[in-house]
């Protein structure tokens, strides 16, 4: 990122930042006729003037985000739009969209690694699903289900039971739940507390294992 004072990096960034500064005299001729840029106290005014423009900048960026998330983009695709990481886009912007609850979402591809951990069918499958995931204090607290994406669809439900356990050998965790049956995954997202069912489209599709979704 340029420092404070660089030249812009391209020549449509300067002609953005000439646009910007116009605006900004603009805004204060309208508002002040008598007032120029030629003196300090104009240029404080105007510096006054291009911190309220950031501002109003960042709020419409911040509308903009929510609007983008509520008509299907990911925190990825924010972060990509607006320069940083998806986590940083999801810092930023997800408390204006999320919703009181929060289910988590497990996406792989359909495939087995060699340590047991994929699509190992079978009774090993409950113990793969599981995890070890960076599960966040609060979705622990809030989470009641797990949804298991593969290769980019809802597969399968877990109705969350017990506590989570702690791995031995990383920050991460262990939910404890039960598979759920058709009806019963069914009855839970027609009352509103399932927000994917298998055969949706999982939100998490580009080289992240674990997001929570909240709704």
């Amino acid at each position: 990122m340029d420092e404070p004072g660089a030249e812009p990096a391209t020549a449509e960034q300067a002609e953005l930042i000439r646009a910007v500064e116009q605006l900004a005299q603009d805004w204060i001729r309208t508002r002040n006729p008598a007032a120029t840029g030629d003196s300090g106290a104009g240029e404080l005014r105007h510096l006054a003037v291009l911190k309220q423009i950031d501002e109003a900048c960042q709020a419409a960026a911040a509308r903009t985000a929510v609007a983008a998330l509520k008509q299907g983009a990911d925190f990825e695709d924010l972060g990509e739009a607006w320069g940083f990481s998806w986590q940083a886009a999801s810092k930023r912007w997800g408390h204006l969209a999320r919703g009181e609850q929060v289910a988590v979402v497990i996406s792989r591809r359909n495939r087995v690694h060699r340590d047991g951990y994929g699509e190992v069918g079978g009774k090993e499958q409950y113990d793969a699903d599981r995890g070890a995931w960076p599960v966040g204090e609060e979705v622990r607290r809030k989470a009641r289900y797990a949804v298991i994406a593969v290769d980019g669809a809802v597969r399968r439900v877990y109705k969350i039971t017990g506590e989570w356990e702690p791995d031995p050998t990383s920050p991460k965790w262990h939910f404890a739940g039960t598979l759920l049956t058709d009806l019963e995954i069914d009855a839970a997202h027609d009352a509103g507390d399932l927000p994917l069912k298998p055969g949706d489209p999982c939100p998490t599709q580009r080289g992240r294992a674990y997001r929570p979704h909240w709704f």
